[in-house]
């Protein structure tokens, strides 16, 4: 699980600014939303601007690269910095280890460089295009490596996924297992996720976790759909996800369903993954289009019911910040300072009591990160 990340020269984070998600002493909703000492995710929340996006895509940063997803290390410098190095660096445990890994970016020379220890002791190191990789006794050397390709990643690709050392696979399995959903779930109309995973396993385990969330809704797919008089007919050459009200099963398909209805449905699947395996769930602008309650109802089930996974949101829902949601140590309250970029603070800093309303105190300006917009 990530345990600590650190940003620096990357989008509007211009210092180096951490981000800490072990748990502190507090026992607000301990059993649920801590594991072994770590938070089992986060929320970050402020003002537009404010660099909220930013923070969460420092997680996925190192998702996407992983996955392949085609990252361009130069999109992500900040842009009013004058430092020409972008540096991440990221804090994971895994099987009561400690794994540092560190990413380094020059823009003016192009250089990458990268440095993985487990418990202090180097295991991957990269400078430019060599990189040496040290497993018990092996060591492997690679001298030509592509300059926009983690050596993590071809280093876990060339020898199966480090068979021979189960930290570094935990650490990539949990990669692998990680999802990054976009501000606006700009694929969910078309039903991308749900569709594809409707074909490869069925929607019975889709349907018991809507019964779990008691959501007035349960899933069909194929080429046709009956209910309530009417059928609904696409061809025997097409097929679609089907939502059907179970107090009221009149078929509509899922492109013509409600876009609340799209973004919930399109995102179980990945919700699904991360509760049954471990890894991450990033979602920049969670609760667009879901209903404050419902949101609310995603992240309590998330969170009593994945082990060993976590969960990193921004959302503009204040009803999330409170004690029976999330933790004061699991909200991160992001404001932007002008030429110091953007600055981080946890709402437990500023020592809550469990029985006060956090949002409310929140919205009365208690807290920072709340925008202020002034009358003219």
């Amino acid at each position: 699980m990530l345990t600590k990340m650190y940003l620096t020269n990357f989008l509007s984070f211009s210092e180096r600014t951490a981000f800490d998600f072990t748990a502190t002493k507090s026992s607000v909703l301990g059993e649920t939303n801590v594991c072994n000492d770590m938070l089992k995710g986060a929320l970050f929340i402020g003002p537009n601007a404010s660099g909220k996006s930013n923070a969460l895509n420092g997680i996925a940063f190192i998702i996407k690269l992983i996955k392949g997803d085609g990252v361009r290390f130069e999109s992500y410098r900040c842009m009013f910095a004058k430092n020409a190095i972008t540096t991440v660096e990221y804090e994971f445990a895994f099987s009561g280890k400690k794994v540092e890994y560190k990413i380094e970016y020059n823009i003016l020379t192009k250089k990458l460089s990268e440095d993985l220890l487990i418990d202090n002791i180097t295991v991957l190191k990269r400078s430019g295009s060599t990189g040496e990789l040290r497993i018990e006794d092996t060591v492997t050397v690679d001298n030509q490596l592509d300059g926009d390709t983690l050596f993590l990643r071809t280093a876990s690709f060339n020898t199966g996924r480090f068979p021979q050392e189960p930290v570094l696979r935990e650490l990539m399995d949990f990669f692998f297992n990680s999802y990054c959903i976009d501000g606006y779930n700009q694929g969910a109309p078309w039903g991308k996720s749900i569709t594809k995973y409707a074909e490869e396993n069925g929607v019975e385990k889709i349907n018991q976790y809507l019964d779990d969330f008691n959501y007035d809704f349960f899933i069909e797919y194929g080429s046709q759909s009956e209910g309530e008089g009417l059928t609904v007919t696409l061809g025997s050459n097409k097929k679609s996800v089907f939502l059907k009200r179970k107090s009221f099963p009149i078929p509509n398909t899922f492109f013509n369903e409600s876009q609340g209805n799209q973004v919930f449905a399109d995102m179980l699947p990945s919700l699904i993954g991360v509760i049954e395996n471990p890894g991450m769930l990033v979602f920049d602008e969670f609760g667009n289009s879901l209903h404050n309650k419902l949101a609310e109802k995603i992240i309590r089930f998330f969170m009593k019911n994945a082990k060993d996974s976590q969960l990193f949101i921004t959302s503009h829902h204040t009803n999330l910040i409170s004690n029976s949601v999330f933790r004061p140590d699991q909200i991160n309250l992001i404001t932007f300072k002008d030429s110091k970029g953007s600055q981080v603070n946890k709402l437990s800093k500023f020592k809550p009591r469990e029985a006060q309303n956090m949002e409310k105190m929140y919205l009365g300006g208690m807290f920072e990160g709340l925008p202020v917009y002034e009358e003219l």
